[in-house]
């Protein structure tokens, strides 16, 4: 699919989930800016798991007709994923 996949496995849930490029993800600055507002406790949380290795479950992605993804469930996820640095996020392309 996109070239931003690093690799395929199947996950501890059954699910086929690849490595895709947080820079591929769409999701606004206003929408990241609303979430760490309103839930920054519970995404701060997840960026501690991110840096201690832990892992979360996948997002949930879907293809855009104009290129990269958007988010279909796991918003918190990816803007934790960003604030820990990360470049890349497990995920499932629906």
């Amino acid at each position: 699919m996109g070239k931003s996949y690093k690799s395929h496995r199947e996950d501890r849930f059954g699910a086929a989930t690849s490595w895709v490029a947080l820079e591929d993800i769409h999701i606004s600055d206003s929408e990241v800016a609303k979430l760490l507002a309103r839930d920054f406790h519970q995404i701060n949380e997840m960026r501690q798991r991110i840096e201690r290795g832990e892992e979360l479950m996948p997002v949930s992605l879907h293809e855009r007709a104009s290129g990269g993804y958007s988010i279909g469930d796991g918003r918190h996820r990816v803007v934790a994923a960003r604030l820990a640095g990360s470049c890349s996020v497990a995920a499932e392309v629906v």
